[in-house]
């Protein structure tokens, strides 16, 4: 390996570890504090939950500011690491305004999310393509190590004393600003897009238009993220809330909805990241969707402990892979120039989606049963993959080559 790929992957297995703490924030512990402590309203925890989506809509316009702003990509995407940090810290020193809860938060989550395709730019100008999955898999195991040891204890102390909360939002602000300091000390790779490059804030979208195997996976990832956002929404809901009749202790909630998924993770992302590296893209995200699709309709169907378990299990396993995929399918699409522009484009109807979805999902269960609600979102996943094989058939066997792994 080159030495900006070592020093590119070294910091990354240590940015990891903070960023496995954030993550137990938008999977588990800020709707539990939203529905346990704050007795929020359905919009509001809406609201929250759109934070992330916010944050990647807003990505599109981050590349073309970069472009004209001639800066370092890694320093720029550590900064807003840093700014993420510094808003979380206003909910730790208010801890009892449900308002600066809902803002600090929400504004540190829409900050991570608006640097994605930053940091995807960054994996394609210094990972090799051949390995590019298992180096990214690799740091994600140690994310998912961190997710889960933070997840266990943080559940432990909620159990204890539910006033804890107030210790796991100072972490989550220490967390952001460990993770900016990491990224900035990633290696400052000079970014050389075309000379010519457009610098209007809507120029990624020409590239929809002119690659028709990223046209087919966006449709595709549109139809299937719908379905899986509605659905991840709603878990801590479900048991948690006693509204719906559940009502599991804290700590039991977090070890199903947040433990066992990172678990799962956990195990899976290494083998998924070969995967990745291995096969056709095309054939992976089907596979993927089929599994997201089969543990919502576990945990939602099944009515015990024992399902609701295995359901976040599979979800988990999936959610492995589908983070390896969502992060660096983009990378055997774009040219090196344009890995950006195309993550921009793919993480702002991410965000769009997963605006739609916390609203569309509380929705839906005024007018129908958790039950039906899960059948609505696996199908709307199985069609993804209904769709994406049989777009494969009619792709153009000369571009549809970047989809095969480079081995072959």
């Amino acid at each position: 390996m080159t030495h900006d790929t070592t020093r590119t992957f070294r910091n990354e297995l240590w940015r990891s570890l903070p960023a496995g703490v954030l993550d137990t924030l938008t999977a588990t512990f800020g709707m539990l504090v939203a529905v346990r402590v704050f007795a929020m309203g359905d919009m509001a925890k809406a609201s929250f939950l759109a934070a992330t989506s916010g944050g990647m809509v807003t990505s599109l316009f981050v590349v073309p500011l970069l472009l004209r702003a001639k800066s370092t990509i890694a320093r720029t995407a550590a900064k807003v690491q840093m700014l993420g940090g510094a808003s979380m810290a206003v909910s730790a020193a208010f801890p009892d305004s449900p308002t600066l809860y809902l803002l600090g938060l929400g504004l540190g989550i829409f900050c991570f999310s608006m640097q994605i395709p930053l940091m995807t730019q960054i994996y394609r100008m210094n990972y090799p393509e051949a390995a590019r999955g298992k180096l990214y898999a690799i740091a994600g195991v140690t994310r998912a190590g961190a997710a889960v040891a933070f997840g266990y204890m943080a559940g432990w102390l909620l159990d204890l004393d539910l006033k804890n909360y107030t210790w796991l939002l100072w972490a989550y602000a220490i967390s952001g600003f460990v993770s900016g300091l990491w990224t900035y000390g990633l290696p400052a790779t000079p970014w050389q897009p075309e000379e010519n490059a457009r610098t209007s804030l809507w120029s990624a979208w020409r590239w929809v238009r002119e690659d028709h195997d990223f046209r087919t996976l966006l449709i595709s990832w549109m139809m299937m993220g719908v379905g899986n956002l509605a659905a991840a929404c709603l878990f801590v809901e479900y048991l948690a809330n006693p509204v719906h009749g559940i009502n599991l202790p804290e700590k039991q909630v977090a070890f199903i909805t947040c433990v066992v998924p990172v678990l799962a993770r956990l195990v899976f992302s290494y083998p998924w990241g070969l995967v990745y590296d291995r096969f056709h893209l095309f054939g992976v995200r089907a596979a993927l969707n089929v599994f997201f699709a089969a543990g919502i309709l576990c945990f939602y169907l099944g009515q015990s402990v024992a399902w609701w378990t295995f359901g976040m299990a599979l979800w988990g396993m999936a959610n492995a892979g589908g983070n390896v995929t969502w992060a660096l399918w983009v990378t055997k699409l774009a040219p090196k120039h344009a890995v950006a522009e195309y993550m921009s484009v793919h993480t702002f109807l991410t965000g769009l989606r997963g605006l739609v979805a916390p609203f569309l999902a509380f929705a839906l269960l005024k007018v129908m049963t958790f039950q039906t609600f899960s059948l609505l979102c696996g199908a709307a996943i199985l069609s993804a993959s209904a769709f994406i094989t049989v777009r494969a058939r009619t792709s153009d066997p000369e571009t549809s080559k970047r989809l095969r792994p480079e081995r072959l």
